[in-house]
């Protein structure tokens, strides 16, 4: 079970399209592996971003 978590220098914790596509090819690639990835956290200047908490994986 893992979940990623990272920053963006800019502060702005909202994901990019480079960050979604890349958490979903981690998903996709560690499932037949048996592991599960339950979230991706990006944390910002003034907050955190969760994308699962946003419907993006």
């Amino acid at each position: 079970m893992r979940s990623g978590l990272h920053n963006h220098p800019s502060g702005v914790p909202t994901p990019s399209r480079a960050d979604i596509e890349m958490t979903k090819t981690i998903i996709t690639t560690a499932q037949p592996l048996g592991i599960t990835v339950h979230d991706h956290i990006i944390i910002g200047k003034n907050g955190h971003a969760s994308m699962k908490g946003m419907a993006l994986i």
